[in-house]
């Protein structure tokens, strides 16, 4: 087998997914191994899958078929298949295809140097093994040579869930609850400060939940003052909250604190009480309402985004309606909506009542039609509203435009005349329009830094 001198990496899935990747692509670069411009010229393809959705599976199976065909005429390629379906599957996807070389778990990302020098000596292996307390360090661990793209990056807090919703596979592919050790956490963000990144998201399956197991003395609301202390960071952002477990004290601390974003992700799932029971979410929509009242409250202009799953076993129309009664009255800034599909091992695909695709697919119509509508009233009612941007990239579809995200979160467009040189940082901009997804702005060219202060609109801390 010849030298691996370029890897390509397919990612599907959320943040989780795309912050493994990236840890991989450390591991790689660190042995001297390249990305490729694209799969045909790769000696080694990762296939960083995701198993919470339906389709995302799917595309992953689907994408390593067509590479084990593509191996018969490139007998030299090392295929790995990677994440969550990896570890949901294990062993089966090597006897399934006999042109992939290794499976390796959510777990398991530090393990892959290992892994390849084994493949390399003609093995065909499976890594799946959850960490445990004492696997910390390896399952948190990071590679300096970790790549950085532009001025926004994810920091794992914490990995695996103990909550066992009906409907989620995570704590069957990802594990049990395990919060990193603060001070690593802090280390990990002014490394990247350091290398230029101004705004970190903080990243667990449930935030709110961090640090409860390990007995550090420190809670997640203590966590984001200990990194809001972090030199050089502007912004911080983390996801993703379970209403369960939102404090009063979060609250308290993301008001008060600077460079915290009036942001937050909040899953609702169903609007129905008897649904959400079914689910096993541990709250109803009136602790749900209660919760947006007190965030919104304490931050007026904060963005809130949420999830919300169609078709669930059991949902009636009714119950159905009461989903789309929640979203009128929180008129969410943002809501992912997702066709319940039936995962292995949960709870909800041994229920009774499992309703028709054409129902399922039927609701969730109507419910994107309605958030949509919600959404992009929302965005107009932003027009003549002052909004501080982190400037992160050149707009995807208009080359003469560039992009940012204001503190609640909300993508925004300005013109990239006379702006050129203001990427990555911070401006203040007036929203001239609302779209149904984003913004567009001018920027306010006598000041750009936090600390402008003009008209009453503006937002200020």
């Amino acid at each position: 087998m010849g030298e691996l001198k370029k890897y390509f990496i397919v990612n599907f899935g959320c943040q989780m997914n795309v912050l493994d990747a990236e840890r991989m692509e450390g591991i790689l670069l660190s042995r001297g191994i390249s990305p490729a411009e694209n799969i045909e010229g790769a000696e080694l393809v990762l296939i960083n899958s995701c198993s919470v959705r339906e389709k995302p599976e799917r595309k992953a199976i689907s994408l390593l078929g067509r590479l084990c065909k593509e191996k018969i005429k490139k007998p030299g390629l090392l295929i790995g298949f990677c994440g969550c379906v990896a570890q949901q599957h294990g062993s089966k996807l090597l006897e399934r295809f006999s042109g992939l070389d290794f499976v390796l778990g959510t777990n398991q990302v530090a393990a892959l140097p290992e892994v390849l020098d084994r493949v390399i000596s003609g093995e065909r292996l499976v890594k799946l093994e959850f960490a445990g307390e004492k696997d910390l360090d390896c399952l948190f661990s990071v590679s300096p040579d970790r790549p950085v793209r532009g001025v926004s990056a994810f920091v794992t807090v914490m990995e695996g869930c103990d909550n066992f919703c009906a409907y989620c596979v995570v704590p069957y592919v990802r594990g049990p609850e395990l919060s990193r050790a603060p001070e690593d956490i802090v280390g990990e963000v002014e490394s990247l400060a350091g290398r230029g990144v101004k705004e970190v998201v903080l990243l667990g399956q449930n935030v709110n939940s961090y640090g409860l197991k390990r007995g550090f003395g420190k809670d997640f609301p203590d966590l984001l003052k200990m990194v809001a202390r972090a030199p050089g960071i502007e912004r911080i952002r983390f996801t993703t909250s379970h209403p369960k477990d939102l404090s009063g004290k979060l609250i308290e601390v993301m008001a008060a604190e600077e460079k915290i974003c009036e942001q937050i992700h909040l899953p609702l799932q169903a609007g129905s009480d008897r649904v959400l029971s079914l689910m096993g979410r541990g709250y109803g929509s009136g602790q749900y309402l209660e919760l947006v009242d007190k965030l919104r409250s304490a931050m007026p202009e904060i963005g809130i985004s949420t999830d919300l799953i169609a078709g669930f076993p059991g949902e009636s129309e009714d119950d159905f309606q009461k989903t789309l009664e929640m979203v009128g009255r929180v008129r969410f800034d943002e809501a992912f909506t997702f066709l319940y599909s039936e995962r292995p091992q949960t709870r909800a695909a041994s229920l009774p009542e499992q309703l028709s695709e054409q129902v399922r697919r039927e609701r969730l119509w109507r419910l994107s039609q309605m958030v949509s509508e919600v959404t992009e009233k929302k965005n107009q009612g932003q027009v003549g509203k002052f909004k501080e941007l982190l400037l992160f990239e050149e707009s995807k579809s208009d080359p003469e435009k560039l992009t940012g995200r204001s503190r609640e979160g909300r993508l925004v467009h300005i013109s990239k005349k006379g702006a050129e040189g203001l990427l990555g940082g911070l401006v203040i901009v007036k929203i001239s329009k609302g779209l149904k997804h984003s913004l567009l702005g001018e920027r306010l060219e006598h000041e750009t830094n936090r600390n402008w202060q003009g008209e009453e609109q503006c937002l200020s801390r």
